[in-house]
């Protein structure tokens, strides 16, 4: 509810108590102001509520920007109307069982650094954007699977499957 004690907020309310009366003295036209202001702030509670349950699960983002940089791997992860930025250097792998890491973008960007450390595995999906592989190769509307780093065929298998719709998506080696 911080939206509700900031200046812009109180401003536009402002601003709309002055058209109101302009438009009652000039016009004769009686706009109910006051349930209006009382409906606003409803759902702006509303909205309020449903944002912060969203953005407390901590691998979900919703009208932000979150850095996932530490911690252990969840099984997925999505970055709506946001910016994520992806750090996997700093990730305990100890307990991944090998099952694909989701990382979905909807009208978003998203960066994902990966370490040299593991070889990967990234299935990538792109409708209406575009997902690029640390290789140079990239995706824009379709899919593609490679395999990055598996030049060192000793080291643990990390399997990511990036999707991407209307966003960019970059994947990089740090």
């Amino acid at each position: 509810m911080r939206f509700l004690s900031s200046g812009i907020f109180w401003g536009f309310i402002v601003i709309l108590f002055g058209v109101g009366i302009l438009l009652k003295s000039v016009f004769h036209v009686n706009i109910p102001f006051f349930k209006i202001l009382i409906g606003i702030i409803v759902i702006l509670f509303g909205v309020s509520i449903i944002f912060n349950a969203i953005n407390s699960r901590r691998n979900n983002t919703v009208f932000g920007e979150y850095k996932f940089n530490f911690g252990t791997i969840e099984k997925e992860y999505n970055i709506v109307f946001s910016k994520g930025v992806f750090d996997f250097t700093n990730f305990n792998f100890s307990s991944y069982n090998g099952e694909f890491i989701k990382i979905n973008s909807a009208f978003s960007k998203s960066e994902i650094y990966l370490s040299r450390n593991f070889e990967y595995e990234i299935r990538a999906d792109s409708v209406f954007g575009v997902v690029s592989l640390p290789n140079g190769e990239s995706v824009s509307f379709g899919n593609i699977a490679r395999l990055e780093n598996a030049e060192n065929s000793g080291l643990k298998r990390i399997n990511l499957h990036v999707s991407s719709v209307f966003s960019e998506t970059k994947i990089l080696f740090k």
